[in-house]
């Protein structure tokens, strides 16, 4: 009876296969796929082909940076070969299908003789001043995401010249809200220069976001920081100081335009004066709206009151700038910005405003399937004002013809 049992096992598993088997496929790999259907512990045929997936992924991208002209004056203006720019390259590697990224970036400056020549004094490793080394790693773990980042500037560097930063932070985000936070430490003199004070400052930071869909986005800032100066030299007086900064914003995107009001509350001590205590209030209000498809107006508005409890001084900075881009045809192009910025304080001793307004047409009228020809003529306009002493006082009126021939 046994024996009867086994044999109809067999006969069901073997006799309904197809009559023509065909491509890769045989009869074991039919019965195998058969027995997976009975037996789960037994893997089907189908899985063992799945694809694998490479343990890491990397790339190579290169990098560059060149900061906005600064003034559009012919005597500034250098060859495009001479500007100071950065070069260098940025390696990615994502390993485990994401779960870890880690990156390395190398830069170094080059060209502006004169800006080269303009360096803090005491530097006399040339090549390592201007290089900057990042280091970075990223991990993500379901809702939490967590990473370290290194990074090493010379001094001589253009982007954030002087400047060494170890940092670690973590990151939690579930629904609406996120809750992210970081420590580290960051200071200057990156040389180690005796002529030349360094600052070393450590600090801490927790961000608390929440942004629902339609909604405006509301996110609530910590931040302490501890300020000391070491390597100090004869001549330079140390600073020791302690913040506290609480941070409050409301973004809110509508339909063709968007808004962001910011308010911070910093209390300072001094330790060098007892813990004599400062006071900063801030306030920020950015906007960008577009009333046609073709013109956008940016304007901004900012506040600075800073009180000394241990002298009753009251600095007030107030500020406020407008630009506007209006590109009439894929031709023609018209910006325009205005700024002013003023300081007073309450015992007299600064009275300080600033006045700027800076203009640009661009029209690019030929071009062709692997060339265009493009004219832009830009001019400026700045003046600051000291009412205390006024022979500091200075104005400045540019203006710039460029035409530009560049290939597609």
């Amino acid at each position: 009876m046994r024996t009867l049992l086994k044999l109809l096992l067999v006969l069901w598993l073997v006799l309904p296969a197809p009559h023509a088997w065909g491509g890769d496929e045989s009869v074991s790999d039919y019965v195998a796929q058969r027995w997976a259907g009975l037996f789960s512990d037994l893997p089907a045929q189908a899985d063992s082909k799945k694809a694998t997936y490479p343990l890491f992924q990397t790339s190579l991208t290169p990098t560059f940076f060149a900061p906005p002209l600064a003034s559009p004056r012919l005597r500034d203006l250098a060859p495009e070969t001479d500007q100071p720019r950065t070069q260098g390259l940025l390696s990615s590697i994502t390993w485990l299908k994401g779960t870890f990224v880690t990156e390395t970036e190398v830069a170094r400056s080059q060209g502006g003789a004169d800006w080269l020549q303009s360096r803090i004094p005491g530097d006399t490793d040339g090549d390592a001043s201007q290089r900057m080394v990042r280091l970075g790693l990223t991990g993500t773990a379901g809702s939490v995401r967590y990473g370290m980042l290194s990074r090493s500037a010379g001094q001589a560097f253009l982007n954030g010249p002087d400047q060494a930063l170890r940092e670690v932070w973590g990151e939690w985000k579930t629904g609406w809200t996120t809750l992210r936070s970081a420590i580290g430490e960051q200071w200057n003199n990156v040389a180690g220069d005796s002529t030349r004070s360094r600052l070393e400052q450590t600090y801490g930071r927790v961000d608390l976001a929440w942004k629902r869909p339609t909604w405006p986005v509301i996110t609530l800032t910590y931040a302490h920081n501890s300020l000391n100066s070491a390597l100090e030299p004869l001549g330079i007086a140390p600073q020791r100081s302690h913040n506290h900064t609480l941070e409050s914003a409301v973004v809110y995107n509508g339909m063709g335009w968007n808004a962001r009001l910011a308010s911070s509350y910093i209390l300072g001590s001094d330790l060098l004066r007892g813990g004599a205590e400062t006071t900063v209030r801030m306030q920020m209000l950015t906007a960008a709206f577009s009333p046609l498809n073709t013109l956008t107006i940016s304007p901004t508005l900012g506040y600075r009151e800073e009180v000394q409890d241990w002298s009753g001084v009251r600095t007030h900075s107030p500020s406020a700038s407008v630009a506007l881009q209006y590109r009439q045809s894929q031709q023609v192009l018209i910006s325009a910005m205005g700024n002013y910025a003023g300081t007073r304080s309450s015992d007299g001793l600064i009275n300080t405003e600033q006045v700027g307004v800076k203009g640009r047409l661009a029209w690019d009228f030929q071009r062709a399937q692997t060339w265009t020809t493009l004219i832009s003529l830009e001019a400026g306009y700045s003046r600051m004002t000291n009412n205390v002493t006024p022979v500091d006082g200075r104005e400045d009126i540019s203006g710039l013809l460029r035409l530009v021939l560049a290939a597609l």
